[in-house]
């Protein structure tokens, strides 16, 4: 059993105090301070509220798992503990301040147990019960309305593994004792009887059975004579139950014990001098009574009278011895040490008197893919195991802070432990102790950074003293810091390189290729231009071979391929559509994600496509946009022919004179409706060419300009008005003469 003592453990409370408000408990303090041979006095008033806490013990620096026993050890503050206190009393389990489970002797919840603590010569009692959640808190409760003023001593509380003993006796049974147990009477028994004497010394299961009716001084009594003689200091008595329930100061008030020394007596014992614990829990509990022997002895007698009650019956089992060599109240055969078993400070489950406050905690971590990719999820797993040749560890903790490049996914750690993912403290308190000796930590995190990434883990402190590894100073060669590392491969493109640097300085250095040695690489940096697992040993300050534990893993990846096509020649700003072709993503300069883009520049342009591989290495090809200036105007002026009849207009006809402007080139050619003229033009010419246009009746004109370049302007060309200008047939008079 450990006690909830130490540094992490403290008194709780409720409703403002750690006691109850209406119990009176003097020095508390002593119930956390690992010395379970003092205690705290408890006055329970007979007007105890129902589920009202007597005493809250909390533990700050852990939980503990279920399937560990949980509990109080009290005893009673003078006489014995009676049925209306132990009936009343339950214990109850929490843990975040959430209630998980409740032991108690009835009325639902776990099955409390009573039990004596070890040898106990002072009817200490254990108040258990083996727990099935986690917990980090344990209470004392009061379940009822105690029938009197009643206090009770609270020695401390304590968790520990279910199967821990808690009392160790030598039965005086089989070849432990001479001969067969005596009965023994006095004065006038009437109905009173004792029977299957023969199990006392027989079967440590079976009972022999006493029964007191009426009677005038009547007694009976059961004598056991040991093989062999024990020292003053041995606790000596019998195992026996009331078979009407918990015994209590009536009953015991008719019973004794004697210790004798051949037939000479050496110690008397009666009524409430005895000491009692309950041994066996239960509705109808058996009992240890006995006392500590003041001097040498060989037989032990039980006395049962009258005085206790008519028609009492009792079973008694055997007689027992316990020896304490060290007068610690722990018998010997259940002694760590060979002082006082009744002292641990620290809570660690080792008594002072044999703790050297000595441990050796190792770390190892490992990782279950050491090549991830970036994004990919790894789990580290972070093992403590303590060396069982050194004691329980206790305030112990860890720091395991993921670096840089990792990003925390989620954690699962070993029951009774606490991980912090923000501080990187994995809390092991005093898990690491008793038949454990061994726990570990599940880290999952996610990549997101490339090349070598490492982890460390490191015992940053602890209550004792590890063995050969000072806490937190980040030595790397010790066994108290454990480390793991991932190679997440590193991406560059054909024509780039990467430096790569081992630390320090050293004789030599070899570099290594895909663990092939690379020849005449064995400087302190080596430049990487290939794909590969790259690697150096060198030797370090101390003589010792050293290097990269996790290889730098480079990809060279080629270079896509991408091309705009071929170059383009527009008039004036005439749309044209550019078309890339190649591998990866592409975008072009205007923005578009296409491989096809219409373009309307004004003037020469050139736009780029690029284009992205998946590994993201890029290539880039260009297109250039020759913009080629246009005609601008015709500048034409049309002329009129009558054709030498100005009175008939029917006829006239009329010519255009060009003299464009704009245009690229030096000459130019012209279509007068889609037809050539057949000569070409020179741009801004002495005399500006004159194009017969035909009859003006002819109408509109189309006028197609095309330079040297192949830059076009159509325009329409409007025939000027008739040209022929005499007026209509003037009527005249006639004068006629005639001779």
């Amino acid at each position: 059993m450990d006690p909830i003592a130490g540094r992490g453990a403290y008194i709780g409370s409720v409703s403002g105090g750690g006691v109850c408000l209406l119990c009176g408990t003097a020095n508390a303090p002593n119930i956390i301070d690992g010395d379970q041979s003092n205690y705290a006095v408890a006055t329970l008033p007979v007007s105890l509220v129902n589920n009202t806490p007597i005493i809250i013990i909390k533990d700050s620096l852990q939980y503990y798992p279920g399937g560990n026993e949980a509990g109080f050890i009290i005893g009673p503050d003078g006489g014995l503990l009676s049925a209306s206190i132990l009936g009343n009393l339950k214990v109850e389990t929490y843990r975040n301040g959430v209630l998980k489970e409740t032991g108690m002797f009835s009325g639902g919840g776990s099955l409390l147990s009573l039990s004596v603590l070890q040898g106990s010569s002072d009817g200490k009692q254990i108040l258990s019960f083996v727990t099935t959640q986690d917990f980090d808190e344990v209470r004392l409760v009061s379940n009822g309305t105690v029938g009197a003023l009643t206090s009770i001593r609270v020695y401390g509380a304590f968790e520990g593994p279910a199967n821990c003993a808690h009392d160790c006796v030598n039965a005086l049974t089989g070849s432990e004792v001479t001969g067969n147990a005596v009965v023994g009477s006095s004065g006038l028994c009437l109905l009173s009887s004792v029977n299957n004497i023969a199990n006392v010394t027989g079967d440590t299961t079976l009972a022999a059975n006493v029964t007191i009716a009426v009677g005038l001084g009547c007694t009976k009594s059961i004598e056991v004579t040991a093989a062999s003689t024990y020292a003053a200091g041995t606790f000596a008595g019998f195992l026996l139950k009331n078979n009407s329930g918990l015994l209590d100061l009536t009953l015991l008030g008719g019973i004794s014990i004697q210790l004798y020394n051949g037939a000479t007596l050496v110690q008397n014992v009666n009524s409430a001098s005895l000491l009692t614990a309950v041994a066996l829990g239960g509705a109808n509990p058996a009992y240890q009574i006995g006392v500590k022997a003041i001097g040498t002895f060989n037989k032990i007698r039980i006395t049962f009278s009258s005085l206790a009650a008519v028609g009492a019956s009792y079973d008694v089992y055997y007689a027992f011895v316990k020896l304490d060599a060290d007068g610690d109240g722990v018998p010997d055969c259940m002694d760590k040490c060979s002082g006082n078993d009744l002292l641990d400070n620290d809570g660690d489950g080792v008594p002072d008197a044999c703790d050297s406050n000595l441990i050796d905690i190792s770390l190892t971590k490992a990782v279950d893919n050491a090549t991830p990719a970036l994004g990919a999820n790894v789990n580290f797993l972070i093992t403590a195991t303590r060396d069982v040749t050194t004691l329980n560890a206790t305030g112990l903790k860890v720091k395991d802070l993921l670096p840089a490049g990792f990003t925390y996914v989620s954690h699962s750690a070993a029951t009774g432990t606490l991980y912090n993912p923000t501080t990187g403290i994995w809390n092991i308190g005093s898990a690491l102790g008793g038949t454990t000796n061994i726990l570990s930590l599940q880290l999952t995190a996610k990549v997101d950074s490339v090349g070598v990434i490492s982890n460390l883990a490191e015992i940053v402190s602890a209550f004792e003293t590890d063995t050969d590894s000072p806490y937190n100073n980040g030595v790397t060669t010790e066994d108290d810091i454990a480390s793991a590392c991932v190679s997440v491969p590193i991406q560059i493109c054909q024509g780039q390189s990467l430096i790569l640097t081992a630390p320090g300085t050293a004789p030599s250095y070899q570099w290594y290729k895909d663990n092939v040695l690379i020849s005449g690489a064995t400087s302190a940096t080596f430049t990487v231009t290939e794909s590969g697992s790259y690697s150096v040993n060198f030797t370090a300050s101390s003589g010792c071979l050293t290097g990269n534990c996790c290889p730098v893993i480079v990809n060279v990846n080629p270079l896509p391929t991408v091309s705009a096509g071929a170059d383009v020649a527009i008039c004036g700003s005439t749309p044209t559509t550019l078309t890339a072709t190649g591998t990866g993503t592409l975008l072009w300069s205007t923005g578009a994600t296409t491989a096809s883009i219409t373009v309307n520049p004004t003037s020469t342009t050139v736009y780029t496509v690029t284009a992205t591989s998946t590994a993201g290495c890029v290539s880039t090809s260009s297109v250039t946009v020759t913009v080629k200036p246009a005609p601008l105007s015709a500048n034409a002026v049309t002329f009129c022919s009558n054709a030498g009849t100005p009175s008939t207009s029917a006829d006239d006809t009329f010519t255009i004179v060009l003299n464009p402007s704009g245009g690229s080139g030096t000459t130019y050619t012209v279509l007068l409706n889609n037809v050539s003229t057949g000569v070409t033009y020179n741009y801004n010419a002495t005399t500006p060419p004159t194009i017969s246009a035909g009859l003006i009746s002819g109408g509109v004109r189309t006028l197609k300009i095309i330079d040297a370049n192949g830059c076009e302007l159509t325009t329409s060309v409007t025939p000027p008005a008739s040209c022929s200008v005499c007026p209509p047939k003037i009527c005249v008079p006639i004068t006629i003469v005639k001779q």
